[in-house]
């Protein structure tokens, strides 16, 4: 039996190590297993418009200085509905810290991008936020879940009283391309 064909596009960006089967995998160095050598912060990004049906990027946009541009580049490779997988140290993490991360995101880091948000006016990059979740750790425990789900339930209240108490690691958002 012939090899199947997978017509869905797929991006790993920014990937490093983490070379994922089925994707174009992109960094800025070429080791083993990079399909495409290309630094983010110079535009555009080697790709056609409306080419991508899945993005995925962690621990990537903390490194970049130009991120409402590169939201919009991640905008114009993607197509209508096509999904974006974002994964970034959470703001109040010590992980965020890093020497070389120049950017922190929060709760609210996408929200400039939606549809009806007053401030979006300086970019025509559109998302739709499936889903935003805080994760305790990066690597699953057996209690993660159990330990998420209730700051997961109540996100503003955690991100507004309790994060530097509580310090969690990891925040990943599921985004939608509205076109």
């Amino acid at each position: 039996m012939g090899r199947l064909y997978n017509p869905m596009k797929k991006l790993n960006l920014g990937c490093g190590r983490d070379i994922k089967k089925g994707y174009i995998n992109l960094d800025v160095i070429k080791t083993k297993g990079i399909d495409v050598v290309h630094n983010l912060e110079i535009f555009p990004y080697p790709f056609n418009d409306n080419y991508f049906d899945e993005i995925y990027c962690s621990h990537v946009l903390e490194h970049l200085t130009k991120f409402i541009k590169v939201m919009e580049e991640l905008y114009r490779i993607s197509k209508d509905k096509a999904i974006i997988k974002i994964i970034s140290p959470y703001f109040a993490s010590s992980s965020a810290f890093h020497s070389d991360h120049k950017l922190f995101l929060t709760l609210q880091s996408f929200n400039y991008f939606l549809k009806d948000n007053f401030n979006n006016y300086m970019s025509i990059a559109r998302f739709k936020i499936i889903s935003k979740k805080i994760k305790f750790t990066r690597k699953r425990w057996w209690f993660s879940d159990i330990i998420e789900y209730p700051i997961n339930k109540f996100q503003n209240i955690y991100e507004r009283c309790f994060c530097f108490i509580i310090p969690f690691h990891e925040i990943e958002y599921i985004l939608e391309v509205e076109k």
